[in-house]
């Protein structure tokens, strides 16, 4: 190497030598605070986060941005997680849950339902930009009014049912009390703003329960897109949900509600079935899009709680009474599959009943009672359970059933007998008295039944006064007449 590379080589030795502390770790300064790790909690909530859960560690909850939020069973209505879950907040159209059940128990598909409110136009949106006097079908409007999120339509349910907004809110309001919703309401069907119209996660929860039991209403939320038929504005048929994400994007989405207003937040009901098992997700004030903090809540729940099976359909639980068969009892198998969710524990306690009793003949696939699961005792789910065999009327039943117009017949005559007698009784009891009185009328004293009177004593002081004479001799027999 010649002498010029060599001094080449050495100053950059020395440039490097003074340029190193510069790309040094920093010195650590005794007493300097450290900057906290930023809490993913707060960054959910402020937005900054997607909402989240750790699959790893499935004991934490997720970490949501909504101000409430609720996970839950729907076959057995345990709670299975809950963040300020009962505190009162604005339910947006989440409302139209209740609506949608209202209408679809007291209606059939095929009635056809009147615009006739002239102010409808005016109802703000959503809508369905109803017209007066427009016609659709119960099942379209209830399509329209779910899907779309339709506050006209919601309008028009009410007065239909109930006659007026008014009337409807009031039974909205016990339909949610018998629906376990006590702490619950509403004041118009659409979830607009108003200061007394409140639900809570829970609540919601328990009218969302009881709205999926309604076979029409399940079919209406099932699916987020339809195509109905009405008789204006015929250009807008295409009803489609706002929440689709939840159903493309969830395995098993199958419902139910969305909802926003500024006072609410951003709302939202999700339901998911996988296996046969459905659970529910309430999200109450979300900071963003609410089916964002719906799908963790349900995959984290799918994971954290698996099923515990009872019986699966159509396995055999027991055996019930057959009054008059032959044999007294059958075998009964449930006639769906039925679960308790384990909580803490891998295996929860439960126990089973059957109850229930039938009357001969009955038919193989024949429901004769239910099947009762119960947690600690309390009852969290049942099933209808059907017998596994036909079973014929015994011998013995036939006989008895075959006698018993004549039993009756003969309980006829016997009555008619002592009716008889006891006419016939009274008449004689009845001419008895007539004699005593007729011989009384004439002083004369005919003496007691059986003998001892004397018929031929006349009581002359009683004369005009004959029923108190003989009375009197009656009442005091031997002794001798004033």
């Amino acid at each position: 190497m010649s002498g010029k590379g060599a001094g080449g080589i050495g100053l950059l030795a020395a440039l490097l030598t003074l340029a190193g502390p510069a790309f040094a770790a920093p010195p650590v300064v005794k007493g300097a605070a450290v900057k906290p790790a930023p809490d993913p909690a707060a960054l959910v909530a402020a937005g900054k986060l997607p909402a989240f859960f750790d699959p790893n560690d499935l004991s934490k909850g997720p970490v949501l941005s909504a101000k409430s939020a609720l996970l839950m069973d729907a076959d057995t209505g345990q709670v299975l997680w809950e963040h300020d879950g009962r505190v009162r907040r604005f339910p947006a159209s989440t409302t139209k849950i209740l609506t949608g059940l209202l209408f679809a128990e007291h209606t059939e598909p095929d009635d056809v339902i009147t615009v006739t409110d002239p102010k409808i136009t005016r109802i703000e949106a959503s809508s369905l930009h109803l017209k007066p006097w427009e016609k659709l079908s119960a099942r379209d409007l209830l399509y329209g009014t779910m899907l779309r999120s339709a506050n006209d339509g919601s309008v028009v349910i009410a007065q239909h049912v109930a006659g007026s907004v008014s009337k409807f809110a009031a039974m909205m309001n016990a339909r949610a009390k018998e629906l376990g919703a006590f702490h619950t309401h509403f004041t118009n069907p659409n979830g607009l703003p108003d200061p007394n119209h409140y639900t809570t996660a829970y609540d919601l929860a328990m009218i969302a329960r009881g709205a999926l039991e309604n076979e029409r209403f399940r079919d209406s939320v099932s699916k987020p897109r339809r195509v109905i038929e009405r008789s204006k504005n015929k250009r807008d048929r295409i009803v489609a949900t706002k929440g689709k994400k939840f159903y493309q994007k969830f395995p098993g989405a199958d419902g139910i509600k969305t909802g926003y207003t500024r006072a609410a937040g951003y709302c939202f009901v999700g339901s998911a079935t996988r296996d046969g098992r459905r659970l529910l997700a309430v999200i109450l004030g979300a900071r963003n899009a609410a089916i964002d903090d719906t799908i963790p809540l349900l995959s984290w729940g799918f994971q954290r709680f698996p099923p515990v099976w009872v019986a699966r359909k159509g396995d055999v639980v027991g055996t019930v009474e057959v009054r008059g068969g032959a044999p007294g009892k059958v075998a009964v198998s449930a006639a769906k599959s039925l679960h308790v969710t384990a909580m803490d524990e891998a295996n929860p306690a439960w126990t089973t009943e059957i109850h229930g009793e039938a009357e001969a003949p009955i038919a193989r696939g024949q429901e004769v009672g239910r099947l009762v699961v119960k947690v600690d005792g309390v009852p969290v789910n049942s099933a209808p359970v059907v017998a596994t065999e036909d079973v014929a009327r015994s011998a013995v039943a036939a006989v008895v059933e075959g006698a018993r117009p004549m039993g009756w017949l003969f309980a006829g005559a016997g009555i008619l007998a002592v009716g008889v007698w006891r006419g016939t009784t009274a008449a004689k009891s009845a001419r008895r008295r007539r004699r005593r009185l007729a011989a009384a009328g004439r002083g004369v004293d005919r003496g007691r039944p059986g003998g001892g009177g004397r018929p031929d004593r006349v009581y002359p002081r009683y004369e005009g006064r004959p029923r108190d004479a003989a009375h009197h001799a009656r009442r005091r027999p031997g002794r001798p007449a004033l």
